[in-house]
């Protein structure tokens, strides 16, 4: 009941009704939920074709494809979903496992008859995703994750930025913390932060009901992408604090367990990485899903990330 009066609340919030249209130019996107053996799991979806399935990161909710939704819906069947306890799912009593996320969604994929799956998933999304498609390679075509944890040591300043973004938010308020995280850690283009983003971000952190930080920071990413059979691309964002230390090591590591060149470093691009350069990400996602086949990866010189 509680899923129920949140899913509910969501939809009013933002102007939505269950399985209403979205109103968004040159594609319906629609609104919905599907009952589950644990609660009411929500979901935006759009288009046809093979379907692109979305998992959002922590502290997160299909919002964290706001920017990409639209434009994949109009070349291809595209669903972003709100994990159990995010944003206007059920909340599960507790802070689920990855293991446990993975089984939900795999009774998603399974409810849903979806099949030939081109599965994305962003920071803690990426670990959820990756465990998918290693265990339900008959619903998974192919696996793209986008600024994953666990794939190799964090500097210092990335290390302290949790604490000190948090000990902002305490003294000078949660939308100033809000703020923070998304001039820190979130974006490299600070244009795209006005005060719509800066609400809308609050809202989703709101509707957050249990951190993973712990198990994004558990997690064996490494190994687990090398258990992976299905083709692989990985995105990382040369600006993204968590990465930006070492971004020839990620993708040196990376390759080196799936055994070809995954890994694209994307310029002028932080951690939420499909936000901040929805363009460069919508095109080179559907040219991967499109074509089926591994894209060659580009890094740009360090050197070079500022004047480019």
């Amino acid at each position: 009941m509680e899923g129920d009066r949140r899913a509910r609340g969501c939809k009013a919030r933002l102007g939505w009704q269950a399985s209403s249209d979205i109103q968004v130019p040159g594609v319906q996107l629609l609104h919905d939920f599907v009952e589950l053996n644990g609660g009411r799991l929500c979901f935006v979806r759009g288009g046809l074709g093979r379907p692109i399935v979305l998992i959002h990161g922590g502290h997160g909710g299909w919002a964290h494809w706001a920017r990409n939704v639209e434009p994949l819906s109009k070349a291809a069947k595209v669903i972003a979903v709100d994990l159990p306890g995010f944003g206007c799912s059920y909340d599960p009593g507790r802070c689920l496992t990855v293991d446990e996320q993975c089984a939900v969604m795999g009774e998603f994929l399974d409810q849903q008859g979806l099949s030939r799956v081109t599965l994305v998933g962003f920071s803690f999304g990426a670990v959820v995703a990756a465990a998918l498609a290693r265990t339900r390679a008959d619903r998974v075509a192919s696996l793209v994750v986008v600024n994953p944890p666990g794939v190799g040591p964090r500097s210092e300043y990335a290390l302290a930025l949790p604490a000190r973004l948090s000990a902002l938010s305490k003294t000078a308020g949660f939308r100033a913390g809000v703020e923070g995280v998304l001039r820190e850690l979130m974006l490299c283009n600070h244009a795209l932060i006005d005060s719509a983003l800066i609400d809308k971000a609050a809202e989703t952190i709101s509707q957050t009901r249990y951190v993973t930080r712990g198990l994004s920071q558990g997690s064996q990413m490494l190994a687990m992408l090398e258990r992976v059979s299905q083709d692989i691309r990985v995105f990382i964002g040369a600006e993204d604090p968590f990465h930006s230390n070492d971004l020839e090591g990620r993708k040196a590591g990376i390759n080196g367990r799936v055994g070809y060149d995954a890994v694209c470093i994307v310029p002028r691009a932080a951690h939420w990485l499909q936000y901040d350069r929805a363009d460069f990400f919508n095109e080179a996602l559907l040219d991967f899903h499109t074509k089926g086949e591994r894209l060659q990866a580009t890094l740009v010189p360090i050197e070079r990330r500022v004047e480019e």
